[in-house]
């Protein structure tokens, strides 16, 4: 009997550390799928966090400081920023060669909603620096295709962009001052934007993938339209000071 008893205490012990390991390697694996995902994914923005990016639409470079996470940096004719991350309470601003411009501020203002993007491009002129804005959302359309953004900041002008040489349409109507959305497989292209009969240069797409996201700019005016464009990129996480 009493051998019965220290066995049956030896089973109990041996089946306690048995739970004890698939316990502390269930967590383990469990902190490793984590870590996965995280290097997967990287570090994301607060849920309710807005967006401000600056599209140099000029012909000089500025000295461009927009508040948020992307850094003070000089915006070379044509470039934009990533998007800079607007967490809750942050007041937007765009500082241009050390001027704040009041109109690029104020339309920035319209990016209270979580997730609302702003997309501020900047003209200058014998007065100086001028901005105009887009208001659109931050997010992606489909995740197994590309997301094509098209924003119209030539006045006068209802914008179409298609392939080069008289290829197929990807966007039919853009208003001016407006933002259109649309998922396409990725492709290799040229696209023309057009103002009437008035054509851009073509433009190249960049190798895209499934999920990525990339911008398309029409600049000038009705009569010279000029098609750019630019990966959708996030400043974040901020970098250290």
């Amino acid at each position: 009997m009493k051998r019965n008893r220290l066995g049956k205490s030896k089973l109990a012990t041996v089946i306690a550390v048995a739970v004890a390991s698939v316990a502390l390697l269930s967590a383990g694996m469990a902190h490793a799928a984590a870590d996965d995902v995280a290097s997967l994914y990287g570090p994301q923005p607060p849920a309710n966090a807005s967006y401000l990016r600056v599209l140099n639409a000029s012909s000089q470079a500025a000295r461009v400081a927009l508040a948020g996470s992307e850094a003070p940096q000089t915006l070379a004719p044509g470039a934009v920023t990533r998007f800079s991350v607007l967490t809750q309470g942050t007041a937007a601003r765009v500082t241009v060669d050390g001027k704040a411009l009041a109109d690029a501020a104020g339309s920035a203002k319209a990016a209270t909603r979580a997730g609302d993007a702003v997309t501020v491009a900047l003209r200058h002129d014998a007065t100086g620096w001028h901005a105009t804005q887009i208001v659109g959302r931050y997010e992606r359309v489909d995740g197994l295709k590309a997301t094509l953004r098209a924003f119209n900041f030539a006045p006068g002008c209802s914008a179409k962009i298609g392939v080069d040489g008289n290829g197929p349409t990807v966007f039919a109507q853009v208003a001016a001052g407006a933002q259109d959305t649309r998922a396409i497989n990725p492709v290799n292209a040229k696209l023309v934007g057009q103002c009437g009969a008035a054509a851009s240069a073509a433009l190249p797409l960049p190798a895209l993938a499934a999920g990525d996201s990339y911008s398309l700019f029409v600049t000038g005016d009705a009569a010279k339209p000029v098609l750019s464009g630019a990966r959708d990129a996030l400043a974040w996480p901020p970098a250290a000071n």
